[in-house]
């Protein structure tokens, strides 16, 4: 096929020797001209056609069709063909063959970005009156009675959004059918050009090429013509509109260039529906603003994540459901991908979701920031989950920073958990608050309960304030389980804490009476205490206090506490004036339930639940693994045991 070099650019190489025809008696040879280089005004710039190898000439006569095939030597703006003579005064010379007449060029595609492979060339010198020597051009066919033809080419140069990484297709569309289909009458409103591989260059810009009819196509003044850029992502628009009168030229490189302003985008997520059989897909960190305008009071909505996702430049993220009723329902899913440099300082439950009603799962939160001027803050919500609209966690792993400088409930996850199942799930946080009920997953179950299963924390826990735990700060509802848990975390606090559990005996009613009475039925089981160390600091006066504990500080002795363990040298530093009596230490405990209630330890407030030491020398895995863990949900290759 005849090749195509802008006049800006370097030609190829031509002139490679071919083999020569067949040599027989009845064929003739022809010779064809291209014209050199040419521009026209009203035109960007002009293109240079050369011959190449393979070409052919087709030559349609008043009764018979010859083909013509290029002979050896070729050069690029003359060639010779060999084929049999055409009868006949009229002829129409055309290239590459009969089909250049009915060649349709509304849908093309092109491989990478500015590649000129795919670019076709048709001409046609019609009802001239010599085929044996031409040249393809309008001078050549008026001096011999007839008229030339040829198709053009329209060149865009597209400048996208920064975000935008790889072009799948560009469409044009018009308000009327402006655009010739192909080389015949046939009119269109849209030109389609498929991208394949096409990646942004430096500049954000991709170039693209369109072969384009012979047939000159006007484009009138105050036309609109509107561009859309299908990409990985969500598709991009934008509307260009001519000041004046334009043609879309034969015979020229048009050149259409579009900067990178106005454009935006036409669906909000890259794929689905908001169903739980089509979620809303998303894939780029400006889609994740979406979210919160797609949610419905009373109704459920699916979201998925199909990339991993980098909120540093998010800013002011304002939480997904953080107004009474909290109605808004949401299944999230992570789809295995992370969340990174989220971050997050609003006024009202400072977290990701605010308030959890529905669904958070498979999905890792890395280099999380909560800053919180309010009560009730964690990297997924304030709450998890709230009366009558209960939240589900699983395999949701989160990591980052937690400050809270006023108010209660502050969690790794979850400032407060209200009818909530977690489970499969990890915080590796570093917390900092001045209020009570501070945990590394939730602060505290806010009377409504709930279930931690499978879980571990990391990092630290830390308030100036008192009631704090490795998992949970405070339970202090009837039915609230921990379960097979773990933490590294270390805890630092005033009093009242603990390496699972700060306080598990309803909330304020910590006192010796309540403690040995109360049966709220929380559930602490088969976790391990293998925290870095818990320490009594910030303490003001000379008081006994209420006791902390190597697996809960303080706890009804009627709760339901089963086969949990601590490190052997694990670092213990009660508050001072329970260091100074002495009685305040960790002993090994055995199982306690409401017909076996837990002995109290020795001292005014020692409700203390220590569990038992595990051997010297033991690692976190063989302690779990003793006490029955799954190997089908945790993995106990290494020292510590880490999620499947």
């Amino acid at each position: 096929m005849l090749a195509l070099a802008a006049a800006f650019s370097c030609a190829k190489e031509a002139g490679k020797d071919l083999p020569a025809p067949q040599e027989t008696e009845d064929l003739i040879t022809i010779k064809a001209y291209l014209p050199d280089d040419v521009t026209k005004a009203g035109a960007s710039v002009g293109f240079s056609w050369y011959w190449q190898e393979g070409d052919k000439i087709t030559v349609v006569g008043e009764e018979e069709t010859q083909v013509f095939s290029i002979k050896s030597g070729v050069s690029s703006k003359m060639a010779e063909f060999t084929g049999r003579p055409v009868a006949g005064d009229k002829f129409t010379i055309l290239y590459p063959g009969e089909d250049a007449n009915t060649a349709i060029w509304s849908s093309q595609s092109q491989d990478g970005n500015n590649s000129l492979d795919h670019v076709k060339y048709a001409a046609a010198l019609k009802d001239v009156d010599d085929y044996t020597s031409f040249n393809f051009s309008p001078e050549w066919a008026e001096e011999h009675n007839g008229t030339f033809r040829q198709t053009g080419v329209l060149k865009l140069v597209l400048t996208l959004p920064e975000d935008i990484e790889k072009v799948s297709r560009i469409t044009l569309t018009a308000s009327s059918p402006l655009f010739y289909k192909g080389n015949g009458e046939d009119r269109t409103d849209k030109l389609e050009l498929a991208m394949n591989d096409a990646v942004p260059d430096a500049q954000h810009s991709i170039t693209a090429w369109m072969t384009t009819s012979w047939n000159e196509a006007e484009v009138p003044a105050d036309a609109g013509i509107s561009i859309e850029v299908a990409n990985s992502d969500a598709p991009v628009a934008r509307t260009v509109t001519f000041a004046k009168a334009s043609t879309l030229m034969s015979g020229m490189v048009n050149n259409f260039i579009v900067d990178g302003t106005a454009w935006e985008y036409t669906t909000r997520y890259t794929d689905g529906d908001g169903t739980a059989a089509s979620p809303w897909l998303i894939t780029q960190a400006r889609q994740m603003s979406f979210i919160a305008d797609d949610l419905k009071s009373g109704e459920i909505r699916y979201f998925k994540l199909g990339a991993d996702i980098d909120m540093a430049e998010v800013e002011a993220w304002v939480p997904l459901n953080p107004v009474d009723p909290f109605d808004k329902q949401i299944d999230f899913n992570g789809d295995g991908h992370t969340i990174s440099n989220f971050s997050c300082n609003a006024s009202s439950y400072p977290s990701f979701f605010g308030v959890l009603y529905g669904k958070c799962h498979d999905v890792k939160f890395v280099d999380a920031a909560i800053t919180a001027t309010s009560k009730g803050c964690g990297i997924l919500g304030g709450y998890g989950g709230t009366a009558g609209k209960p939240c589900v966690v699983e395999n949701v792993h989160v990591q980052g920073t937690v400050t809270s400088t006023v108010g209660n409930c502050v969690g790794g996850m979850f400032g407060t958990g209200r009818e909530a199942v977690i489970s499969n799930s990890s915080a590796d946080v570093v917390i900092s608050s001045v209020g009570q009920q501070v945990g590394g997953i939730i602060g505290t179950d806010a009377g409504l309960g709930v279930t931690i299963t499978n879980c571990w924390t990391a990092g630290s826990v830390s308030t100036t304030a008192s009631i704090a735990g490795g998992i949970c700060g405070d339970l202090t509802a009837e039915g609230s389980s921990i379960l097979n848990c773990y933490s590294t975390a270390s805890v630092t606090t005033q009093f009242i804490f603990g390496g699972i559990v700060g306080r598990a005996c309803k909330g304020s009613k910590t006192n010796a009476s309540n403690c040995n009475s109360l049966e709220p039925g929380n559930h602490v089981e088969n976790c391990i205490a293998w925290n870095d160390f818990l320490k009594s600091d910030f303490v003001t006066d000379t008081a006994e206090h209420y006791s902390s504990g190597a697996v809960i500080g303080g706890t009804a002795v009627k709760n339901y506490l089963k086969n949990c363990w601590r490190k052997s040298d694990l670092s213990f530093t009660d508050c001072p004036k329970n260091a100074e009596l002495g009685t305040y230490v960790l002993v090994d405990q055995e199982d306690a339930d409401p017909e076996h209630p837990m002995v109290k330890g020795v001292g005014t407030y020692a409700f203390a639940y220590h569990g038992k030491a595990a051997a010297a020398g033991k690692t976190l895995s063989q302690v779990a693994q003793e006490i029955g863990w799954s190997d089908e949900v945790w993995d106990f290759s290494g020292e510590t045991p880490k999620l499947k």
